[in-house]
């Protein structure tokens, strides 16, 4: 009788949570003053990674939340807008302007979380500045670890350069960009992931597959666009300092001004350092770089009624580390050649300037104007290695985008251009490497909405070094129906490899680096398809994905280094290579206040080793399991975060021609890491604490050899694992915004 009741009282309850709706309208209001209904925009609630999209009318229908939560509203080529204290059954009618600048979609920084892009063919998820708070987040490199897309491991247990992993390659694979404006190329790939602090960041866009054509032929297996905290923001000034209990200590800092309605400017500023040997292991090498980085900019905006929109700034690093022998350590006894040490220092200085433009009168027409210089020095001693660099680089993009005779049909058209000066030394060395690249590209984009959006593009370059490039891409949206889309994508990709920045953990051995074959343009075709259904569960939404993707290279430059103790051989593929990827993803709010994410993904990476064989690509693990729980109270008073990562096997290099001791099983071990993190927010300032590697798990002896590092079986470029054990954090944030 006593379970009856209880089923009396509880089905009225759940029939009024799914029934509980926020109702409205979102229409764009263009710069000659005319509106109309925006179908498939993105409309979802900021505790939630997902929601809904309007329909062919603009309407739309949301299940609503607790009290406390901020409703989110976006469509590409609008202005995001975001309500506060929204109620139950309210009808909304909600008007975006246009925005007429070439950026990503522009994800309100109160917005929890990430969700998936909608209305992009390609797959795209956005990440917004709840989600980069979910952890530590010190910079880029670190910015994705409740992610199970991207992966981001140490290159080495010295130098502490970091190096992400997309569709189970190399990060220089994926277009990294800034603002839209390519950044990691050449010296930058080395060390650049760590030299975009995360509280300067306002969003991230990862998408899957080769990308547009829009911004050159690199991005392979992808593209990541980090956008910056924008002058014109709510945010007037925003403080955070971060300590961690192996040393590191962290000031960063944004103040934002409007000097009038037109002009504004936003100040970013860095400092971090560390002076705390660690060595958790007890070889005698820190596990973590000392030193110390100042990172500053300064970026300005004006916006006139008219139409016509610039930003333009700059922004200065520079970066002290090192790594190495611990001078006095009891662990090890020095060497008569002395120390061994790795000493790096990194400046960069960059300047941009951006314009965009919609004519008067002419709806959907758009111009965009972006140009870029920078300046990157790399110095850098490992050991008796010495390796230096010097980089100018410049980028210029033009894209015009128009409709045709409606806006079912549109085309973007434009040309870009490229120069890079590279000068490399390494020892007695010296590579000089100047090139320049041309190119103009066309996209068409047909699109009905709610069911069908195809973008067709190619480009044509011409690049000093390689001659004449084409690029043709494809990619295709359908909408089974409301709730159900499938995706595809196929394209051609280059990249021009530097091989010593992109490896620089070669530097970290006692080997030498032998090139059998000259640096030539590398060249791969990448093709995948992606399912998403949202259902919805108690009126909340859960979202599914699975996705395959594969990349394969008819032109690669690859490294062997496992054919001879004493030499690591550059070489050209002459056979296979290429790289599977699948994956499965869940997230579902499973109550008001807790959300689960849970994702599965498979990695089968292989290439032709000089001898004729195909094998698996060292140092890539097969699998990863990724579950996550976000936990909010009401107003958000509370959060804790919790990530649970289970890394696969991956394959070791075969080190069968050395010494016994000095030799490595033919797997690593699966493992299990965990972080997790807890924060108290109050009006104007926030309060967090976290643990990394919760259960201290670290990769057994990552330095070969570390009792004798001048020896010819030195190599610290193995690394499979986490090098750092255990390490608690704690920080504070102080936010006031403008008055509006």
């Amino acid at each position: 009788m006593k379970k009856l009741f209880l089923l009396f009282v509880a089905l009225p309850m759940t029939y009024n949570i799914a029934s509980a709706q926020v109702t409205g309208t979102i229409s764009g209001a263009t710069s000659n003053g005319t509106m109309q209904p925006l179908p498939l925009a993105n409309v979802y609630w900021s505790n939630q990674l997902q929601g809904v999209t309007s329909d062919i009318n603009g309407k739309f229908s949301i299940a609503a939340p607790p009290s406390g939560v901020d409703l989110v509203f976006s469509y590409v080529g609008y202005k995001s807008d975001t309500l506060q204290h929204v109620n139950d059954g309210a009808v909304l009618d909600i008007v975006l302007n246009e925005s007429n600048m070439l950026s990503a979609i522009e994800i309100d920084a109160n917005a929890s979380g990430s969700h998936l892009d909608r209305l992009n063919p390609l797959w795209s998820q956005e990440i917004g500045t709840g989600e980069l708070q979910r952890a530590a987040c010190c910079n880029l490199s670190e910015s994705f670890e409740t992610n199970a897309s991207v992966d981001v491991n140490y290159t080495d247990a010295v130098s502490g350069a970091r190096q992400i992993q997309l569709l189970g390659l190399s990060g220089v694979y994926s277009q990294l960009m800034i603002e839209n404006i390519p950044f990691m190329r050449g010296l930058g790939s080395a060390f650049g992931l760590e030299y975009i602090p995360g509280s300067w960041m306002q969003s991230i866009s990862v998408s899957k597959g080769t990308s547009a054509v829009l911004n050159g032929y690199e991005g392979i297996t992808g593209q990541i666009n980090a956008e910056f905290k924008k002058p014109e923001s709510d945010e007037l000034l925003f403080l955070n300092y971060y300590v961690n209990d192996a040393g590191r200590q962290e000031f960063n800092i944004n103040a934002a001004y409007d000097f009038n309605k037109k002009i504004s400017s936003i100040v970013l500023g860095h400092y971090s350092f560390n002076n705390t040997d660690v060595d958790g292991n007890n070889d005698g090498f820190r596990d973590v770089n000392t030193g110390h980085q100042v990172n500053l900019a300064n970026f300005w905006q004006y916006i006139s009624p008219k139409g016509l929109e610039m930003r333009w700034g700059v922004r200065l690093m520079e970066e002290m580390r090192k790594g190495g022998q611990i001078q006095n350590s009891p662990n090890f006894t020095e060497s008569p050649q002395g120390l061994w040490t790795s000493d790096i220092r990194n400046s960069r200085a960059e300047v941009f300037a951006k314009a965009g433009y919609i004519f008067k009168n002419k709806p959907g027409k758009s111009v965009g104007f972006i140009n870029s210089f920078s300046w990157n020095g790399l110095d850098t001693r490992f050991g008796q290695t010495d390796y230096a660099g010097e980089q100018k680089s410049f980028y210029s993009n033009l894209i015009f985008h128009s409709p045709f005779k409606d806006v079912k049909h549109s085309y973007d058209a434009g040309f870009s251009f490229v120069y890079d000066d590279v000068v490399e030394n390494l020892n007695d060395s010296t590579w000089k490497t100047k090139e320049m690249v041309a190119g103009t590209f066309f996209q068409y984009t047909y699109a009905f909405p709610e069911k069908l959006t195809v973008m067709a593009g190619v480009r044509a370059d011409y690049n000093s070094r390689f001659g004449f490039l084409a690029t043709p891409r494809l990619h295709v949206k359908y909408h089974l129906n409301r709730h159900t889309t499938l995706r595809g994508s196929v394209g051609m990709g280059y990249r021009s490899p530097y091989i010593i920045p992109e490896n620089i953990s070669v530097l970290a051995s006692a080997r030498q680096l032998v090139f059998l074959d000259s640096p030539e343009m590398e060249r791969a075709l990448n093709y995948g398809i992606s399912f998403v259904r949202y259902v919805d569960i108690l009126g909340r939404e859960m979202s599914i994905s699975a996705e395959y993707f594969k990349t394969s290279f008819s032109s690669q430059m690859l490294l062997d280094m496992e054919s001879d103790t004493s030499r690591i051989f550059v070489y050209s593929l002459n056979g296979k290579s290429y790289a599977h990827n699948a994956q499965v993803e869940v997230s579902y709010p499973i109550f008001q206040h807790l959300e689960i994410r849970a994702a599965l993904r498979y990695n089968d990476v292989r290439y032709t080793f000089p001898d004729g064989t195909l094998q698996e690509k060292p140092m890539v693990s097969n699998f990863k399991g990724l579950l996550t729980f976000a936990f909010a109270s009401n107003m958000k008073k509370w959060q804790a975060d919790l990530t649970w990562q289970l890394v696969g096997r991956s394959r070791l290099p075969d080190r069968s021609l050395f010494p016994v001791e000095f030799r490595l099983p033919g797997y690593s071990p699966a493992h299990t890491i965990i972080h997790a993190q807890l924060t108290r927010n109050f009006k104007h300032w926030s309060i967090y604490t976290g643990v990394e590697n919760l259960t201290n798990f670290t990769q057994q002896n990552p330095i070969l050899s570390a009792d004798k590092p001048y020896s010819p079986y030195f190599d610290s470029g193995i690394v499979w694992g986490p090098v750092m054990g255990r390490k608690i954090y704690a920080g504070i944030r102080i936010k006031f915004n403008k008055n509006k």
